[in-house]
């Protein structure tokens, strides 16, 4: 008996001195894990600018009176159209909301230079023009979020200004014809947008605008004939592309904290 626990008694303090050793040897635990970036929200201010193409086709209503002549009392009425292209460049600005199923809802509003004019042609003889000199819209859009890429449809008010010019009607004396006038009208498009970091963001997308025609009356033809031009509709496809500068505060862009500055 004395021997068997002289025996144990040796082998415990095997195992002991053993685990002590153990504890003594480097850690082989794993390293820890770093956390999952944060994903990107698109919730926030943004500024920018924008730039490209834009023309259609503007398109009026004449209605022509005879006053005197072989065809006195008589009426008759032309819608003639004219094409237009040339380019836009501006500005823009608004906010994004993005929701937990990543739909973002935004407003933007946006001001653009325009030098859209017809292309060559005259809308009636004489050498009238239509030219559009600046452009601008209240729009909202409605995207879906997919990391940094969101596409996204747009939709609001439109409003522009353009100048009807030249000795319209031909021979004709215009009467409130010429001169600035701006009109209203609507807008619909879509795009897509891609956030190169955390600030910065490129696009480019697809806006379709319609404005109303200005109205305005001439005589002409030795005062035979008295003609009126009424509304009608001024079409534009704007094509462009765009940088944006995101934010989440107003504070944030005071002190350009984003920037460094």
């Amino acid at each position: 008996m004395t021997f068997k626990a002289s025996m144990l008694g040796a082998l415990a303090s095997v195992l002991a001195i053993g685990a002590a050793s153990a504890a003594d040897l480097p850690s082989r635990k794993a390293p820890p894990v770093a956390p999952p970036p944060l994903a990107y929200s698109w919730t926030g201010y943004h500024f920018g600018v924008v730039g490209g193409y834009a023309g259609g086709e503007a398109s009026y209503n004449l209605t022509n009176y005879a006053l005197s002549g072989p065809l006195s009392g008589g009426a008759w009425a032309t819608n003639p159209s004219i094409g237009t292209s040339g380019y836009m460049v501006g500005v823009d600005y608004g906010y994004n909301w993005q929701f937990a199923n990543n739909l973002v809802i935004g407003y933007e509003s946006e001001f653009s230079y325009a030098n859209v004019s017809n292309n060559g042609g005259s809308f009636v003889a004489g050498g009238s023009t239509a030219q559009l000199q600046w452009f601008g819209a209240e729009r909202l859009r409605f995207g879906y979020a997919m990391g940094r890429l969101m596409p996204y449809l747009t939709g609001g008010l439109a409003y522009g200004g353009y100048q009807n010019n030249g000795s319209s009607f031909g021979l004709m004396i215009p009467i409130n014809n010429g001169g600035n006038n701006w009109r209203a009208g609507w807008t619909v498009g879509a795009g897509l947008e891609y956030a190169l970091t955390d600030n910065f963001s490129v696009k480019g997308e697809y806006l379709y605008a319609s404005l109303s025609t200005r109205n305005g009356s001439a005589i002409g033809l030795g005062g035979q004939t008295f003609t009126t031009l009424n509304s009608g509709l001024y079409g534009l496809n704007i094509a462009r592309v765009g940088v944006n500068y995101q934010f989440k505060s107003l504070g944030a862009l005071i002190g350009m904290n984003d920037l460094g500055l």
